[in-house]
């Protein structure tokens, strides 16, 4: 599991369960590495987006109980990418090799977003702003340094692209924040052309059997908490926003149900290049590998 290599490698397994074999083996190395890490504020690495070495803020801002989430961590300060966001670029660039592919990013205003652009200049980027504006629209917010920003918006739940007009569907930490995850797997399978890809990072905790859903929406439209509520930290609202699930080793019968094939889990751990698991350190249910997670629609 742990990465010699110079450059990294991403692991592409094809269960949950070859994950966990695999790290199990090397899970004592794992904490000794990441207690010197944790242990600084600031450490150099190889920035996978910059590729150059580069200083990385070694907390990002999360917290399990009383140590830093380095998964939110690792944070390269050339170009404001944290280490989740990192793997997931690697993984994109290494599955959509030419800059001419139809690629759907959810997400227009992150130092992700941009440098997803940068690579792919005709990927559509879009925000999540409210439920009730339609899918599609050109949407405003007032950005940090007080000018205006516009982006599209887009809803997991009702995609407004067509069928079968996408290479790729793209989403970075979003899942867990959708009422209606297996709805939303059946949208992106919708929109996706034949053998086209679905690729995202989710808080995925392998060692767990089955998702745990914390909450879901009444069919009035209200939230009915099945578990005490969890917010994480969100650029649009400062409030944070809702966690509907934390998804276990079951995640893949999703997939399946909403019609892909092909589905695999990539683990990275490479410290060098930040790439590091989410530091839990009170049992593996919430342990988070360094992973990706991918699906193909069949051709």
């Amino acid at each position: 599991m742990l990465d010699s290599a110079i450059y990294p490698n991403i692991a592409w397994f094809e269960s949950a369960g070859a994950v966990t074999s695999a790290a199990a083996l090397d899970l004592e190395r794992m904490n000794a590495i990441e207690d010197h890490i944790a242990g600084m504020p600031m450490v150099e690495g190889y920035c996978v987006n910059c590729e150059r070495m580069a200083p990385f803020t070694v907390f990002g801002g999360a917290m399990l109980g009383t140590h830093i989430n380095l998964r939110e961590g690792m944070v390269c300060q050339a170009c404001g990418l944290n280490a989740r966001s990192r793997l997931l670029l690697l993984a994109a660039t290494g599955l959509f090799r030419s800059n001419d592919r139809q690629l759907a990013v959810m997400e227009a205003f992150s130092p992700f977003a941009a440098a997803m652009e940068r690579r792919w200049p005709d990927a559509r980027l879009s925000e999540y702003f409210d439920p009730a504006i339609a899918p599609g629209t050109m949407t405003e917010r007032l950005g940090r340094d007080g000018g205006v920003e516009i982006a599209r918006h887009e809803d997991l739940l009702r995609l407004s692209y067509a069928d079968a007009s996408l290479d790729g569907v793209i989403h970075n930490d979003v899942l867990e924040h959708v009422a209606d995850a297996a709805r939303a797997f059946s949208e992106i399978f919708r929109v996706l052309r034949p053998g086209g890809i679905t690729l995202f990072t989710m808080p995925w905790f392998p060692w767990l059997p089955n998702t745990l859903v914390r909450g879901r929406l009444r069919e009035d439209g209200t939230l009915e908490e099945l578990l005490p509520a969890e917010y994480h930290g969100d650029g649009l609202r400062p409030q944070g926003i809702y966690t509907y699930y934390n998804f276990g080793a079951d995640i893949g019968e999703l997939l399946v149900r909403a019609g892909f094939e092909n589905i695999r889990y990539g683990v990275c751990y490479a410290p060098l290049c930040g790439f590091l698991t989410n530091n839990y350190r009170y049992g593996t249910d919430g342990l988070m590998m360094p992973s990706v997670l991918m699906a193909r629609r069949p051709r």
